[in-house]
Formats: structure tokens, sequence, C-alpha cells
């Protein structure tokens, strides 16, 4: 092999050579302008609600593209942003090609934090059904201004993901999936007043959760904060309006002595948790929709 190399080594070289000038060639003149245009006008032809704006589109090794700032905006209403990136670098797999599948992976800076994955599309389908594996680390949620708009409520914390999605561009409703989450250091807005409290201020919480039928089904959902413990579980079904989303949950507070202590001479309320307390937990459940919650103590 050695010998080969030694005897052939003015062709390396010139197959280097080719190699070097035609990646330099296609960094330097690459057509960035028109692949923006084509990229937006498809994206925006698929979507009718949301246009896509795309910074400047860069060939990066090995053998992908970063784009620079990314926005997914609302056409109704300008002001909210569907998803920003601050950069995007996508690649695709070149052993699944390689097997006849069409698979990108791709790291992207959002939100202050990471996000990573790979999307495979199958081609045999007309309605392009895919799958999707996404990881987030160290995402500042309140960051995402629409989430709010989303979901009715405010969350503020560092999240950390793992994400599994199969479905099709059109509805992702009708898609299938699982997520495994964690939030560190942050706040939530409840639902609805619970008691004296408004927000619940959390040191983690931890959930997992996964979609099926329209409707996501809550596993699991553990808070642990510096007044109270936790825990959640029970089904949201889904609506095309989110915030109509209907409530099916149950869940149990556990308040510490720095609670009652926060809630000095609200006299009617420690009253209250201190009956209920005398049987374990503080059980309740939450009927309605997300944007008119009934909350209900048993």
């Amino acid at each position: 092999m050695g010998r080969f190399i030694s005897k052939n080594k003015k062709w390396f070289g010139y197959i280097a050579f080719c190699i070097v000038v035609a990646g330099s060639l296609l960094y330097y003149r690459f057509p960035s302008d028109a692949l923006r245009d084509y990229l937006t006008i498809t994206a925006n032809n698929l979507n009718n609600s949301a246009t896509l704006s795309i910074g400047q589109i860069k060939p990066s090794l090995p053998f992908g593209l970063k784009f620079g700032r990314t926005e997914l905006i609302l056409k109704d209403k300008p002001s909210i942003k569907l998803f920003r990136a601050d950069s995007i670098f996508i690649k695709p797999d070149p052993w699944a090609f390689f097997k006849g599948k069409s698979k990108y992976c791709f790291e992207c800076l959002t939100y202050g934090g990471d996000a990573e994955g790979c999307v495979n599309f199958k081609k045999n389908s007309m309605e392009m059904p895919f799958d999707a594996e996404i990881e987030l680390k160290n995402m500042q949620i309140a960051k995402y201004e629409h989430l709010k708009d989303l979901i009715g409520l405010q969350i503020d914390g560092l999240l950390y993901a793992t994400i599994f999605f199969k479905g099709q561009h059109k509805n992702l409703m009708d898609g299938t999936g699982e997520a495994h989450l964690k939030l560190l250091d942050g706040n939530i807005e409840l639902l609805a007043p619970i008691l004296s409290l408004e927000s619940i201020e959390f040191h983690e919480i931890k959930s997992d959760m996964a979609l099926e039928k329209h409707t996501i089904h809550i596993k699991r959902l553990e808070l642990t904060g510096p007044l109270l413990r936790g825990a959640l579980s029970g089904t949201i079904g889904l609506e095309k309006a989110f915030v109509k989303s209907a409530l099916n949950l149950k869940g149990t507070i556990d308040p510490f002595t720095s609670f009652f202590k926060s809630l000095g001479s609200v006299s009617n309320t420690v009253s209250f948790f201190k009956q209920r307390l005398k049987k374990g937990a503080i059980h309740f459940v939450i009927h309605g929709t997300l944007a008119e919650p009934k909350i209900r103590f048993t």
C-alpha cells in the first residue's frame, strides 16, 4: 500500500489540489441569496399562516449548510415569532442516503441554549411523514416570547429535554411521540390561583409525557421548590386553538413549613391547608380548558 502511494503521490497531490480549489470556489461563489430565496418561497407556500426569514447561508464542513439568524413569524401578527434561532447548521446523514433514506441532522443555537437532533423523511409517502429526535440543553424558556400566547401561562427556567416525534408536517397534532423534560430554577404561573398562590417558584420540575390521538398524556410531573412539593398527571385533549384544549388532570400538593411562613396573616388559607394536611397531602383536580381552568380540591 505504501509503495502504491509513493508511486502515485503526484496524482494524490493533484486530487487534493482539485478538492481544495473546488471547495474554495464553492465557499466563495456559493449562491447564498438564490438558495435563501428558494427556501423561503418554498416554506411560505407550504404554510399560509407563517413567514420564514433566513439570514445568510454558507456551506460548512463536513457537507453541510450554516444558516444565519432564522425566524418563523405569524403573517397576521408580525410581532409574534413562532421560532427564532441565532444560527442553524444542517447536514445530511451520508449513511442514510446510501440506504436510500433522507435523513438530516442539525445543530442550533436558540433562546440562549442548544438544540440538536435528526429528522428522517420517508420518500414513499404522499403525505411526507417524518420522524424526529430532538435534544434541548440549557434553553432559557422565558425568552420564547410566544409561550404565554400558546399555553396561557408564563414559565421561567432552564429547560433540558429529549423529544421523539412521528407525524406529518400538515398537522402535527395527528402525530405520535413522547417527551422527557426537566426544568430548573424558575417560576411557573398557575392556570388559576390556588388559594393564595398565583405562581410557584421551583428548583426542579421533571415530567414524562406522550402524544397520541390528539391527546397529551402527562404520565408524571413532579415539582420541588422552596415552599412545597407537588405532583400532577392526566391528559390534555388538544384543539386547533391550543388554549381551548380540554384539561383532565389530578395532582397533590405537599407544602413545607416555609410555605406557611410566607402566608403571614392569611389565616383562612393557613387553616384550610392545616385541615387538609391532617389527611395527608392536599389533593386536587383540574378540568375546563387552558383558557378557563377549573380547580377543585378533593
